[in-house]
C-alpha cells in the first residue's frame, strides 16, 4: 500500500501510541513509528498521550512485554505477546506490507466501557466497523476523500483468503 498523503503521523519516526474501539466495545492500542495515523488521532494527540501516560502508568505489561521465542521462529516483525487483561495491541508492519498487524491478544478483551473515562475517551475516538478478535490486519486508505479502516480475518468462514469488513470515517 503506498501511504497517502491524506494520512499524517504526529511525530513521525516516533513511537506514537493511537487507541480505537471496535464494534463490540473492545479496545485495541496501536503502535505506530512510521505509518499513517487516522485523522481523529492525529487531530487528537493530547487526548491519545494522556490516554498512552495513564496506561502506561498502571498497565506497564501493555508496553514493556519481552520476546520470549526465537526470532526465526516469530512470524511478523513483533513476537507474538498474550495479555490475561487488557487490549488488543497491533503495530505498524512497514517491512512486510505497510498495513498495521495484529501481535496481542488479550485472555480477557478490555472494554471501552471498562476503562478510566480519559482511556475511554481517546479509545472512542477512533471507532471500527469490524471486531478486534477476527481482525489480524488492518489498513488505512483515502479514495475518493473519506478515511477507510478495513480489517481482514485470513481465516474467516473456513476461508484462507483475506476478507474485508470496511466502515468509511
Amino acid at each position: 500500500m503506498t501511504t497517502s498523503s491524506a494520512f499524517t503521523h504526529p511525530r513521525w519516526g516516533l513511537q506514537f501510541h493511537w487507541w480505537a474501539v471496535d464494534r463490540s466495545g473492545q479496545v485495541g492500542l496501536f503502535y505506530s513509528a512510521f505509518g499513517p495515523v487516522p485523522i481523529a488521532a492525529n487531530t487528537h494527540v493530547a487526548a491519545m498521550d494522556s490516554a498512552t501516560a495513564q496506561a502506561r502508568a498502571s498497565h506497564p505489561e501493555w508496553f514493556d512485554w519481552i520476546c520470549h521465542d526465537e526470532p526465526e521462529e516469530c512470524p511478523q516483525t513483533h513476537c507474538p505477546v498474550t495479555l490475561d487483561r487488557g487490549p488488543y495491541l497491533f503495530t505498524w508492519d512497514e517491512e512486510t506490507d505497510d498495513r498495521y498487524t495484529r501481535f496481542g491478544i488479550p485472555k480477557r478483551p478490555l472494554l471501552a466501557a471498562e476503562m478510566p473515562q480519559r482511556m475511554a475517551d481517546a479509545a472512542l475516538l477512533v471507532e471500527t466497523d469490524f471486531v478486534f478478535e477476527r481482525t489480524v490486519r488492518i489498513d488505512l486508505s483515502y479514495p475518493a476523500g473519506r478515511e477507510l479502516l478495513s480489517g481482514s480475518d485470513l481465516h474467516r468462514h473456513g476461508n484462507t483468503e483475506p476478507t474485508n469488513d470496511v466502515r468509511p470515517s
